[in-house]
């Protein structure tokens, strides 16, 4: 079913997607065909229009398995509660991802890695409960560099921000590319969307947040994914105009 979603194929060009006898994938078409999933055309077999419905749900199925079997551990570990329900269904949207980890000698490579991709990036979109060493610092470059930026800030970190950064704080405000939001519920997820990447990071089950273990998905599925998360916390925000 998922090598007929693109288009219709005959018997031998189906052997060859799939790499199993002719007979065996005939046996197996004609109970699609039973099933009213697969209708046999003049040059071989296209899927129904129920057919392409359960061929692209199967699709979306398979990525999701990939996406968390790939990254088992991580996804076993850590809070999830941070993200909602309907975007844990979308986890198939994640399947192009790796962990960047530390480890006893770089112990912050996680956020080295995460400075130098914001750094370069035009676009920047996320949400933080905790702050990074550098952080602030490359937000500023980025802007400086002609990056818009989109942040929200839980309110007992903006509040320490404030405190420590205050002037740097105010002189991006005033930029007409940065924009600033607070959230005063509970956050448990961080998470930052560039050009081309999402940087998502979570809490362990045990309540401390995981700076040494970062999600970097890729692709454009990933970065609708992280805009759509946005996108819920935005809603919930305040835009901050002055410090």
């Amino acid at each position: 079913m998922l090598s007929l979603l693109d288009r219709g194929m005959d018997s031998g060009d189906l052997e060859r997607e799939i790499g199993i006898r002719a007979s065996t994938i005939l046996h197996a078409v004609r109970d699609l065909v039973e099933d009213r999933l697969v209708v046999k055309e003049n040059h071989g077999y296209a899927l129904t229009s129920i057919g392409r419905i359960q061929a692209m749900l199967l699709d979306r199925l398979a990525s999701a398995i990939v996406a968390l079997d790939q990254q088992k551990d991580f996804w076993l570990t850590h809070d999830l509660s941070g993200i909602p329900n309907e975007l844990q269904m979308k986890i198939w949207m994640l399947a192009d991802s790796r962990i960047v980890t530390a480890d006893s000698i770089a112990i912050l490579r996680s956020v080295e890695n995460f400075i130098k991709e914001l750094v370069k990036s035009k676009e920047i979109n996320g949400i933080s409960p905790v702050i990074a060493p550098g952080y602030s610092d490359a937000i500023s470059t980025a802007i400086n560099n002609g990056a818009k930026v989109n942040l929200i800030l839980t309110g007992s970190l903006l509040d320490k921000i404030s405190l420590e950064h205050n002037t740097m704080l105010n002189e991006l405000l005033a930029s007409e590319s940065f924009r600033l939001y607070r959230i005063d519920s509970d956050v448990k997820v961080a998470f930052t969307i560039t050009d081309s990447l999402l940087a998502l990071g979570l809490f362990r089950k045990k309540g401390d947040y995981d700076i040494g273990n970062d999600l970097i998905c890729e692709g454009e599925l990933a970065r609708e994914w992280g805009k759509e998360l946005f996108d819920y916390y935005l809603s919930m925000s305040k835009l901050i105009n002055i410090i």
